[in-house]
């Protein structure tokens, strides 16, 4: 699946490429609507979906559907493009990546098995600025033995930056896997570091998603 630019994301859901495993879906009975966004940034595109409450349940750091499309079929939503200009969501979003918001008000509605859950809320409670490891993130929920197992959900979180992984790193200091990338993991980092955004110089082949919204 390709990554989807600013003009593919309204062909993809007018060819109806966005009914991914339909059977899978229409098992699910009467199926929630996700209105899809983007956001174009040097940095951080993102491709974003709200429920019909306005609650975030999916963030794509690189901007790439392939992620959104089998969450959506997972939980049995269909996906339609955001019409709406404005959004909390957005404009909150927006401004975090300005160097002008510390915390989140938008409402998010992350969709995972009660551990992950457990996981992604933590994750909600380390301050803007700060870091810590999965050790310490296991620990904090109360069981060191499962630092693995909090890595693999903070692997799978479905709303990064909202619920940031980011500031999640390796015991030893180290920036370790993060979907978006390490560079955009650094440049998170170093945003919330000095508040205001840090110059996008990525390593190759990660330079490719300057591309995405071309």
């Amino acid at each position: 699946m390709l990554p989807v630019t600013g003009q593919t994301l309204g062909r993809a859901l007018a060819r109806g490429q966005f009914r991914y495993n339909r059977t899978a879906m229409a098992r699910a009975g009467s199926r929630p609507i996700w209105r899809v966004d983007r956001l174009r940034h040097p940095a951080v595109p993102l491709l974003f979906a709200l429920d019909p409450r306005d609650a975030l349940v999916y963030v794509s750091l690189r901007a790439r559907i392939d992620g959104l499309l089998q969450h959506a079929a997972r939980h049995g939503a269909r996906l339609e493009v955001e019409r709406r200009a404005g959004t909390k969501a957005r404009r909150e979003l927006v401004e975090y990546l300005a160097g002008r918001r510390e915390r989140f008000s938008v409402a998010v509605r992350p969709l995972g098995t009660d551990f992950q859950c457990a996981v992604w809320q933590a994750l909600a409670e380390i301050p803007y600025g700060v870091t810590c490891s999965y050790l310490e993130l296991a620990r904090h929920l109360g069981d060191d033995a499962r630092a693995r197992a909090v890595g693999r959900a903070n692997a799978t979180n479905p709303i990064p930056i909202v619920l940031p992984c980011h500031r999640v790193i390796g015991s030893d200091g180290e920036l370790v896997g993060f979907g978006g990338g390490l560079p955009t993991k650094r440049w998170l980092l170093q945003l919330e570091q000095h508040r205001t955004p840090p110059q996008w110089s990525p390593n190759v082949p990660e330079a490719v998603q300057l591309g995405l919204f071309a």
